[in-house]
């Protein structure tokens, strides 16, 4: 410990530089601050409040798995050395998917355990979302409005030709013989759209406050608390919900995985097998099971609305059933990276002409996407918040603050491509529904709001397939949601650090009518 008397001998030049150093100790520097308000951190403070709200405890543990690094499978490849690849990961300690699903069925039979969702543990979304909407709407006035009692109770959005509408009638009720006097006599101010100087006198703060419950430009603003919209209780459509009690696994589609708990949760890099393609792929279980959901059969014609990467459309393939697959992708850039995923793990990809018939690449808005002949599976795996990538990396991440409106729009995105989806499906025919988030607006909500939007644009009926009987068999490989986690539609893969899958979203719907 420094003596007083050391300092005073030392004099006063050190007593200047200590000082300094112990000044700048106690303060945290400007790049750390500037960091914690990057976009990474921005997510976590929305999905602290906004998951830790409706996911109670269970949030926790999920978010200290997003933070971790995300767990995999190995798809092997049909086209590249099968039985060497298979034999390697043995060896290293990994298991075949498929015989996993087996003996945890099995074991289900046999002690006949309950995987059903008692009505205690029963979704608690509804009334959650509807206090988070409440909350989110105030916090929208109070964004708008300063802090006085002069506040609308709420916030209009309509279209400017609907207000054009009512003021060509008022205008109109108007008697057109007042004098100019009169006019201005009568005349109301309307003190709501009266700027409050505490606020400043700024060109910015001016634009900022706009005090107005319309304002030219508001229609083309999507206020955050009508997401809550797409999560309502109301069924005013047809619906009913079936159960499948059996996972439909291709037989060669092969699928390597270590068991939940394990030290092994990383495989090495894949490598170039002797046909020159790559021996295996790795991916999240949870897109897997998207394509399992599928129920893929032999002369399947498919279509995967929104391809890129391409990983559940090889995934697809790979099962070596379907006749045709279609990647479809609007992104010039995501569509060539999907391209290139099947040049690396398709033999005789781009010099083969069965490929050529076999897999077809278009590059279409899926909301406005169209097939004269139908499709007997469709996948959509939507744009989403992709919330483990949105809490790990601040490069493209959605919340970055110049693609406020882009996610602001995502329900409403997804609820397109999902009905487009169940346009372009047969009767009969099959699309599952997927998301990497965890958000029950863009889960269930959007399901919700899809098929109640088909039903009454185009009379289409589908029904809602309950996977969670036939998925039990995976209740060893990783942690499907349960109990206030679990959706009511589809199935949620929810991130722990015992099984760090997903965060995956799986809905199956059948079309009926």
């Amino acid at each position: 410990m420094l003596q007083i008397t050391n300092l005073i001998k030392k004099g006063p030049t050190t007593c200047a530089h200590l000082l300094r150093q112990s000044r700048h100790k106690s303060k945290t520097h400007w790049a750390k601050l500037r960091k914690k308000t990057g976009p990474k951190y921005k997510a976590m403070n929305h999905f602290d409040e906004f998951y830790g709200s409706v996911f109670g405890k269970k949030w926790d543990p999920m978010k200290r798995a997003l933070l971790q690094g995300p767990k995999y499978v190995a798809v092997i490849n049909n086209y590249g050395d099968a039985e060497e690849t298979m034999e390697y990961l043995t060896n290293r300690g990994a298991h075949c998917l498929k015989k996993l699903i087996t003996v945890q069925e099995d074991f289900h039979k046999q002690y006949s355990v309950n995987t059903t969702t008692s009505d205690q543990e029963a979704p608690v979304y509804i009334n959650k979302l509807q206090q988070l909407a409440e909350k989110a709407h105030s916090d929208e006035i109070s964004s708008i409005y300063p802090n006085t009692d002069n506040k609308p109770e709420r916030l209009d959005f309509k279209d400017d030709d609907q207000i054009s509408e009512r003021k060509e009638i008022t205008e109109q009720k108007e008697p057109i013989n007042k004098s100019l006097d009169q006019a201005i006599a009568d005349a109301v101010i309307d003190e709501s759209r009266m700027i409050d100087p505490s606020i400043g006198l700024t060109s910015e703060a001016l634009y900022q406050y706009l005090p107005a419950t319309k304002l030219k430009g508001m229609n083309d603003w999507v206020p955050e608390s009508t997401h809550y919209s797409y999560y309502s209780k109301i069924v005013d459509f047809p619906l009913t919900i079936e159960p499948e009690t059996e996972l439909q696994y291709p037989e060669h589609l092969k699928v390597f995985t270590y068991e939940m708990d394990s030290e092994l949760k990383m495989f090495p890099e894949p490598k170039r097998s002797q046909t020159g393609v790559f021996n295996y792929y790795p991916m999240d279980c949870g897109s897997v099971l998207a394509v399992l959901a599928l129920g893929l059969r032999a002369g399947d014609r498919v279509l995967d609305l929104c391809s890129a990467p391409g990983g559940k459309a090889l995934v697809a393939l790979q099962t070596l059933l379907p006749d045709v697959v279609i990647c479809n992708d609007v992104s010039i850039s995501r569509s060539n990276r999907t391209q290139r995923v099947f040049s690396d793990y398709l033999f005789d990809f781009e010099t083969g002409n069965k490929w050529r018939e076999r897999v077809i690449f278009k590059r279409v808005d899926g909301r406005m996407f169209t097939d004269d002949h139908g499709f007997d599976k469709v996948l959509v795996d939507v744009p989403c918040t992709t919330d483990r990538h949105s809490v790990t990396e601040d490069d493209n991440n959605i919340f970055r603050p110049d693609r406020v409106k882009e996610r602001l729009k995502i329900p409403e995105l997804q609820s397109h491509l999902l009905a487009n989806a169940l346009r372009l499906t047969k009767v009969g025919g099959t699309v599952v529904y997927s998301t990497c988030s965890l958000s029950p607006i863009q889960n269930d909500g959007v399901v919700h709001m899809a098929l109640k939007q088909v039903f009454e644009s185009n009379d289409i009926i589908a029904t809602v397939v309950d996977l969670t009987p036939a998925v039990a068999g995976l209740s060893s490989t990783l942690t499907l949601g349960a109990g206030a986690a679990a959706p009511k539609y589809g199935q949620l893969v929810t991130p722990s650090l015992s099984a760090n899958f997903g965060p995956s979203y799986i809905a199956k719907l059948l079309r009926i009518k």
